[in-house]
């Protein structure tokens, strides 16, 4: 368990450096780009040369930390599914609040609106499931099926 909660921080750290690179991206994009979004009220009134940049801080905006497979995860780690036992269901609240918790440390540090966002990934859960028996095998009811349980079930 100590190795699960080391590795995820590490996991936690190369996510919020990801998140980072998509700002930096989005630094300086003109409102023209999309008008209807940042020029014509859908999201803001800019001028066309005016960059979207002070909508990233100070709450305007949210830049999102998206999971998928706390069911997997928690089967995995404690060997019951999440809405099977009380243990484990404590297990996988723990993970998410402390998803939660980098998304306010985060946010706290740059005023830049880091949110936790359960997410369909339809199409990706499919990926990460093929990654997961690719690199550890097939292991029953975590990754012997070809999708990985998306937030919304």
């Amino acid at each position: 368990m100590d190795k699960f909660w080391s590795i995820l921080e590490d996991r936690l750290e190369l996510c919020h450096l990801a998140l980072q690179c998509r700002i930096k991206k989005l630094k300086g994009t003109p409102a023209s780009v999309a008008p209807i979004l940042w020029q014509h009220g859908a999201l803001a009134r800019l001028k066309p040369d005016e960059t979207i940049d002070k909508l990233m801080y100070g709450g305007y905006a949210t830049i999102s930390l998206g999971y998928a497979g706390i069911a997997e995860m928690t089967m995995r780690m404690t060997g019951h599914f999440h809405n099977e036992d009380p243990e484990s269901k404590k297990f996988a609240l723990a993970v998410m609040q402390k998803l939660n918790d980098k998304c306010a440390e985060w946010k706290a540090a740059e005023n830049i609106d880091y949110s936790l966002y359960g997410t369909p990934l339809e199409s990706t859960t499919y990926k990460f499931a093929k990654a997961l028996q690719r690199d550890f095998g097939e292991i029953k009811n975590v990754s012997d099926h070809i999708y990985c349980t998306n937030s919304y079930h």
